[in-house]
């Protein structure tokens, strides 16, 4: 009783303190067939409780827990799902994020129509209404469409999982006619967001075009020219959405973001981007909700890749076998930022409402994560490795850079504007940075790295910073060195890995956070 009181008092804290420009996240994530274990006449036969291919307690188990160990770490406030059973399948996952500590007191799935796989919400925002689009009378799966409070302002979600390409585009068209009817009762200024599984590329209407058992309509495509996110010939950016007069067209966040990274599926090395957040006129306003701009990105964390290749739930015989109890989805999450703030654009061109605030890296770390503004002045980049790095000011803190340092140097010191902070696994890291202005190479590289042989490399207040060189018995993960101290080794790639009770020697290795402190090697080099 007391731990509900507890809860109660946290939630409304939380509702009272956004009532005074709430920031929240949204995010969607098609989780890959989330089935339980009630047996229905719908059920894919490969996740058929207790059947041959192994679907049984055990495997529900541990895919919930994957599935919720993603969501605690995206941490949005609002989720849509797709690929969820049924309402006790998503009461499961509920059940199982509160036992993490992540609390969804909401949700809303649409079950209207008996489907394999159904549309569905987390929020920790109160959803005060819930509606199902019928979209055709075949085996068509319902758009589920919600409207939340989010501190006194409304904000309308269409949840979308379209037909798959296993089909023609005249099949997605259903999807595009049917939610394009629902806005179109919508008044111009209502806030609303389009998300979920489209099946469709950002900019389907050029993918498709020459590929035969997908163009069978001369062309047209739903996402692109039903729900008008092209205008023309020409897809709609932010100057198009803004600077039109009515309300028509609306913009696919995936524009946000380099195209490189404009991908959250990649079948077979092909790179597709079927999920998509699309947002409109409304959040580009002075009232209501509006978008964070540039804000949006998928989320794929390291843990979410196999060999490269996004780690999806595991089946025996190429993904046609039985259940092997890992992995997580075939799809990378999506999240964007929103605020009851009024909106303000932050992308170089554009007018900024406010300019960076110059802070030191040791200042970063008492930041909450998501988008900031923030300036660093002469930090000097002491690791690099691929696109991320390690950026350390002298005689300060350094901090991790991850996927977002394709723009810099080894050795060179650059002022930087933040934009993007996460904690991962408890590590503070920056995501995305603009603005690079470099200030040369710096000088007396040595005074930026750790030396000193007695240091405790495990102490917190270490985390990201490059030891020069260190020394110790490696032993079933372990590092042990110095007098009596050990730390904890990770090696990405495990072939650098050595032999149990190896005296090791350790070049350039950064002190990583995941969850405990540890040393990454990543490089051959790195290890002698």
């Amino acid at each position: 009783m007391i731990n509900i009181i507890i809860a109660l008092f946290v939630i409304l804290a939380w509702f009272d303190s956004s009532a005074y420009g709430a920031m929240f996240k949204i995010a969607s994530y098609n989780v890959e067939n989330l089935f339980d274990m009630h047996s229905d006449l719908t059920d894919y036969p490969e996740y058929s409780p207790d059947g041959t291919f192994g679907w049984d307690s055990a495997q529900l188990d541990i895919k919930l827990s994957n599935i919720a160990a993603v969501l605690k770490d995206l941490d949005a406030e609002i989720v849509a799902l797709q690929e969820i059973e049924s309402r006790n399948a998503l009461a499961l996952l509920q059940e199982r994020l509160s036992r993490m500590g992540v609390e969804y007191p909401y949700a809303a799935i649409a079950d209207g129509r008996e489907t394999p796989v159904r549309c569905a919400v987390l929020s920790r925002y109160p959803i005060v209404k819930k509606e199902e689009i019928s979209v055709g009378h075949d085996h068509e799966r319902n758009i589920l469409k919600v409207e939340l409070d989010i501190a006194d302002n409304p904000l309308v979600l269409y949840v979308n999982h379209w037909k798959s390409k296993s089909g023609p585009e005249s099949k997605r068209l259903k999807y595009a006619r049917a939610l394009s009817a629902d806005i179109a009762k919508l008044a111009c200024d209502v806030d609303f967001i389009l998300m979920g599984d489209f099946n469709s590329d950002y900019n389907e209407y050029e993918t498709f075009k020459y590929v035969r058992r997908l163009n069978d309509t001369r062309g047209v495509t739903g996402i692109n020219h039903i729900i008008n996110t092209v205008k023309g010939t020409q897809i709609v950016t932010e100057s198009l959405l803004t600077d039109q007069k009515n309300c028509q067209n609306v913009y696919n966040l995936w524009l946000e973001i380099p195209e490189n990274r404009r991908w959250s599926v990649n079948f077979f090395g092909q790179k597709n981007s079927p999920d998509s957040i699309v947002v409109t006129k409304g959040l580009y306003d002075t009232k209501g909700i509006s978008y964070v701009d540039n804000s949006f990105d998928k989320f794929d964390p390291d843990y979410l890749f196999d060999n490269n290749k996004v780690f999806r739930w595991q089946r025996a015989a190429r993904g046609k076998g039985r259940h092997l109890g890992k992995g997580y989805s075939d799809h990378l999450p999506i999240f964007a930022e929103f605020t009851t703030e009024p909106f303000c654009f932050a992308s170089q061109g554009k007018p900024i409402f406010s300019e960076p605030k110059a802070l030191s890296i040791a200042d970063l770390y008492s930041l909450k994560k998501g988008s900031v503004n923030v300036r660093i002045h002469d930090g000097v980049v002491i690791y690099k490795e691929r696109d991320n790095a390690v950026i350390k000011e002298k005689n300060g803190r350094a901090i991790y850079v991850y996927k977002a340092a394709k723009e810099l140097q080894y050795g060179m010191a650059y002022n930087l504007t933040v934009t993007q902070l996460n904690r991962h696994y408890g590590n503070m890291e920056i995501t995305a940075i603009k603005d690079l202005k470099p200030l040369g190479r710096a000088t007396d590289m040595k005074a930026y790295y750790i030396n000193d042989p007695a240091s405790d490399v495990a102490d917190p207040g270490l985390r990201n910073e490059v030891i020069e060189q260190m020394k110790g018995v490696y032993e079933n993960g372990w590092l042990y060195y110095g007098d009596d101290r050990k730390i904890r080794i990770y090696f990405p790639d495990h072939t650098l890995q050595p032999q149990n009770f190896s005296t090791i020697t350790l070049f350039y290795v950064r002190i990583g956070y995941h969850r405990h402190p540890e040393i990454i090697v990543e490089k051959m080099d790195q290890l002698r």
